[in-house]
């Protein structure tokens, strides 16, 4: 009689953890995403290309101060890429011109220098940059364009 009560107490006892088993581990289940609310810091961040034109009018309109400022702003965006319509849109330019250019995407790019760069290919006039490094140096280390000459 000890045996077949000291079995059933055994049977029971191991039916009884076997169905408690899986509300046991039931609550190990991750937490509900919270949705943002501005103060979740670990959103996937991201780089924004803009891409400027070679239209008069609206050559400057994707770089523009307050578009660069609002991106840099996001705390979302990681780089924020400045990118020549068409690679070859200043190969004509003098060098007085090139020098206006200059001053322009340095005005962007300062807004957050570890942050706005140039992206792609950037193609100067040779007899533009030939007797003015610094323009060359700035495209290409400043900026991080690759530079070419024609």
């Amino acid at each position: 009689m000890k045996t077949t009560v000291s079995y059933n107490i055994k049977k029971v006892l191991a039916g009884t953890i076997l169905v408690a088993l899986p509300f046991a581990f039931g609550g190990c289940e991750k937490d509900p995403v919270k949705p943002d609310n501005g103060n979740n810091n670990n959103q996937q961040k991201h780089n924004v290309e803009l891409v400027y034109g070679t239209n008069p009018n609206i050559q400057w309109q994707n770089i523009s101060m307050d578009t660069i400022n609002k991106y840099n702003s996001d705390k979302t965006v990681d780089t924020i890429f400045m990118i020549p319509e068409i690679y070859n849109q200043y190969s004509t330019i003098s060098t007085t011109g090139l020098k206006n250019l200059v001053n322009l995407l340095r005005e962007r790019h300062n807004v957050n220098p570890k942050k706005v760069f140039g992206k792609g290919e950037l193609q100067l006039k040779a007899e533009s940059i030939i007797n003015n490094p610094e323009i060359v140096r700035f495209f290409a280390d400043t900026l991080r364009y690759n530079v070419t000459s024609r």
